[in-house]
């Protein structure tokens, strides 16, 4: 490629920000990161998000889709061309191997543009015993594997994926491992708020905190199993469970935790009509404030929240199908649950509770331990993929 040729890479996805979750956080700040760098262009292009005002304060360029009854596919595949047509894009990269991921290859294919896709997880996972992973649906799976036979490059988060996308026909070398990355400038200027007393935390008070949409691979019940079993021992201890309540005050009941567990609610509220931009500083001083962050789920492809509590100094207890353990230094910055059962995870954490003076004087070494994963950085790596397929 030559100096003066310019990435122009249009970024195609279903749902986007702000409509909540991993995905979408991170095409938002990619998006942004890449049109920072030199010589580059980034934009985006969506389905139908009816709920979002079209013209949305987005940092980038951002095409949504219409949607009309039958026609709503056809309308989402015409924006696309048309943010290719509009903004001469010459690198397209889909998001989610059956969403954004294959229609981006069907499209390259047709307009003779390299295409990069990214999985983000459920796309290549599967845990059989809850119906979760979009391998068990045979048609979003038919999908999958085009993605991995007929893209150009494949971005996967961590080694676990990696390694998922191997097993089913991915050839290694066409695999690049780009993890997720935080907001580090915004996470480190929100001020500082000791938001113990708003939570009715006692300065002795070992916090535990849980980030995210209580579904069933987030695998609650064995969490609030093991804070049950925990309460026993008397140990000052609370949990602060961040994100919809849906069903948790009925299980938090059932397990007799009314007394440890503080639910706070989706940050920010759901309800507010003006636009929130993450770091949520509410959110941000709550990883602050806890001993520890814990994720308990049967698999997440990397963990955004676990990587946000680290960048705030906080330690991360995760189970063993976790890609974020890739950047953990276990039994320093974090640690993983080896055997999963309530017992086991109640006795890892009456050992962590046991040793809160210890990890708090860790934070400033957490801290940097994932200061290189900013998407300043990751944009750069990102970046680099797209050359190579325009050289």
């Amino acid at each position: 490629m030559s100096k003066n040729h310019k990435v122009k890479v249009g970024i195609v996805t279903e749902n986007h920000f702000p409509r909540l979750g991993g995905m979408e956080y991170c095409t938002y700040f990619l998006a942004r990161a890449l049109n920072m760098l030199p010589d580059t262009f980034a934009c985006v292009a969506c389905s139908d998000m009816p709920e979002v005002p079209s013209r949305f304060p987005y940092p980038y360029k951002a095409y949504m889709a219409k949607s009309f009854s039958l026609l709503t596919q056809l309308l989402y595949r015409k924006n696309i061309k048309k943010m290719i047509s509009q903004e001469r894009i010459n690198i397209l990269h889909g998001m989610m191997l059956h969403g954004g991921g294959a229609t981006a290859v069907n499209i390259g294919k047709e307009l003779g543009i390299p295409v990069v896709v990214q999985s983000h997880g459920s796309d290549v996972q599967k845990v059989p015993e809850i119906g979760y992973g979009t391998r068990l649906s045979p048609e979003a799976f038919i999908r999958v594997k085009f993605s991995i036979k007929n893209s150009d490059k494949i971005i996967a988060l961590s080694s676990l994926t990696r390694d998922m996308i191997v097993e089913l026909g991915g050839v290694p070398e066409k695999i690049i491992i780009i993890p997720n990355a935080f907001p580090n400038e915004e996470i480190h200027s929100v001020p500082h708020e000791n938001l113990r007393t708003k939570y009715n935390l006692g300065p002795e008070d070992f916090v535990i905190i849980s980030s995210g949409r209580n579904r069933p691979v987030k695998r609650m019940q064995l969490l609030f199993q093991a804070l049950s079993s925990l309460k026993k021992e008397r140990n000052r201890f609370k949990c602060i469970c961040v994100g919809p309540e849906e069903n948790l005050p009925k299980m938090i009941k059932n397990f007799d935790i009314e007394d440890v567990i503080i639910l706070t609610g989706q940050i920010p509220p759901p309800n507010e009509k003006k636009p929130h931009f993450p770091p949520y500083p509410e959110l941000i001083n709550l990883y602050r404030t806890a001993n520890l962050y814990i994720s308990v789920s049967y698999v997440e492809a990397f963990n955004a929240s676990g990587l946000e509590a680290l960048a705030c100094g906080t330690p991360v207890l995760v189970t063993k199908m976790q890609g974020i353990r890739d950047v953990i230094k276990e039994g320093e910055t974090g640690f993983t649950l080896r055997e999963e059962t309530p017992e086991a995870l109640a006795e890892t954490l009456l050992n962590l509770i046991q040793k809160k003076d210890e990890l708090e004087s860790r934070r400033e070494y957490i801290k940097n331990s994932v200061s290189h994963l900013n998407w300043d950085n990751i944009a750069k790596q990102m970046r680099d993929v797209y050359v190579t397929l325009l050289e």
